[in-house]
């Protein structure tokens, strides 16, 4: 076949379009030279399909060849850390936070922890829920990159808890005291009934930080002294001493958090994303989206760290956590 077979047939945008004589079929040829890199870095700051085709002006079914040409070749997340990472802190933040998928009837579940002090997230898993089984088959990849937190900050999900324990026996659950307040506040109905604001206001004093033993105990004690008649301001201080292990796993771990504001951050981060997105036509799909926009995470260099985390600006998560003497590839 030479190019004597094949003729010019127009332009259709900035695709030129042929016609070979010999198998007698149109075709179509872009000269123009495409950034996939980019393109796939779009997508994953939240750009969908639709408004990636009017900035690169190529079709969406194009753009959606691209993005998921590429996000074929990047490595699995969990494989990667396996391969590359090992050096992470004891302290850990984990949550799960929920997106839509076309044609199913529930949404999905994205799990994933922080490491607190190196802001590297090693692994992820996507589940139908925050079941049992989930948490356990998420923390399970955890012993396979042979790494076991001591401290486990979380919101108040028991699932979540009675998996850590089974797969860490040793681990502290340190539950967040703004998710903890936060149910307290919705048990007592304080945002539409003044009846126990002024109580509520002084639980938040209370676990406004933290406080040894003594002082905690105090000053408890001085609640219950002024609201002893009252039996739901006492059933709430009883569960208050019932979570008091997991309102003070912190201690004995230098700098520790009591919330899970880090983590809560990275997924403000997330939704703004998905919300562009709207939702994923497929699971398979999901998964690549999730890898990829996990992987650029990690291979992002910080710059608006503060406080004593500033030291972190201009490294990435990968970097802190990277075996010695191991060279990272250039994924994005």
């Amino acid at each position: 076949m030479t190019t004597a077979s094949v003729i010019s047939y127009g332009r259709r945008n900035r695709r030129l379009r042929f016609y070979c004589k010999g198998c007698r079929h149109h075709f179509s040829v872009n000269p123009c030279f495409v950034n996939k890199k980019a393109v796939l870095n779009d997508h994953l700051n939240g750009l969908s399909f639709r408004s990636l085709g009017r900035k690169y002006r190529l079709s969406p079914m194009s753009v959606w060849r691209i993005c998921e040409q590429q996000l074929k070749r990047l490595p699995n997340n969990n494989q990667f850390t396996f391969k590359y990472c090992r050096q992470f802190s004891d302290t850990f933040v984990f949550d799960g936070k929920y997106f839509n998928i076309a044609g199913y009837d529930h949404d999905w579940a994205i799990l994933w922890g922080i490491d607190y002090f190196k802001h590297d997230i090693p692994v992820f898993l996507l589940a139908p829920s925050e079941s049992y089984h989930s948490w356990s088959k998420f923390f399970f990849y955890f012993r396979l990159i042979n790494h076991y937190p001591q401290l486990v900050v979380c919101d108040d999900n028991v699932n979540l808890k009675l998996a850590a324990r089974q797969h860490f026996p040793a681990v502290r659950i340190q539950t967040c005291f703004n998710h903890f307040k936060e149910n307290i506040r919705r048990e007592l109905k304080v945002r539409s009934d003044s009846a126990y604001r002024q109580f509520m206001g002084k639980i938040e004093a209370i676990l406004a930080g933290k406080l040894n033993d003594q002082t905690l105990k105090q000053k408890l004690f001085a609640v219950y002294r002024d609201f002893k008649e009252d039996p739901v301001a006492v059933s709430v201080l009883a569960n208050i001493q019932k979570y008091l292990p997991e309102l003070t796993g912190y201690r004995g771990i230098p700098h520790s958090p009591v919330t899970s504001n880090i983590i809560e951050g990275i997924n403000s981060h997330l939704e703004k994303r998905l919300q562009s997105l709207c939702s994923f036509q497929s699971l398979n799909y999901a998964r690549l989206w999730f890898n990829g926009y996990v992987l650029k995470r990690r291979l992002t260099n910080f710059t608006d760290c503060r406080g004593k985390f500033r030291s972190l600006n201009g490294k990435c998560g990968v970097e802190l956590t990277k075996k010695p003497g191991i060279a990272i590839p250039s994924l994005f």
